[in-house]
């Protein structure tokens, strides 16, 4: 069985995966991205930055900004979250 803290840094490794998932995606999207791995991590990186982009549309409009800063919101969302994460994990093991 897993401890409380293979748990917690199982989550940390799944954030920091999503994190430089989303870094690839950029970097990638500046160049021709015309083949399938680019095709694969946009499908797998989707779902994690859809939440962002309410956010980002937001800011854009209010700051009448051309660039889409959903990427970065959601890169800077899961550091945060990791974290927190952290943070949570401190608590309860003294907790326990």
């Amino acid at each position: 069985m897993l401890g409380l803290y293979e748990v917690f840094y199982a989550a940390t490794i799944f954030l920091r995966l999503i994190t430089w998932g989303i870094v690839l995606y950029c970097v990638l999207s500046w160049f021709r991205p015309n083949f399938q791995a680019f095709f694969w991590l946009r499908r797998f990186i989707q779902p994690f930055v859809s939440p962002f982009q309410r956010l980002s549309m937001k800011v854009m409009r209010h700051f009448n900004a051309p660039v889409d800063l959903t990427m970065l919101f959601a890169v800077l969302g899961y550091q945060l979250l990791a974290r927190l994460l952290w943070r949570l994990y401190l608590i309860l093991a003294r907790a326990l």
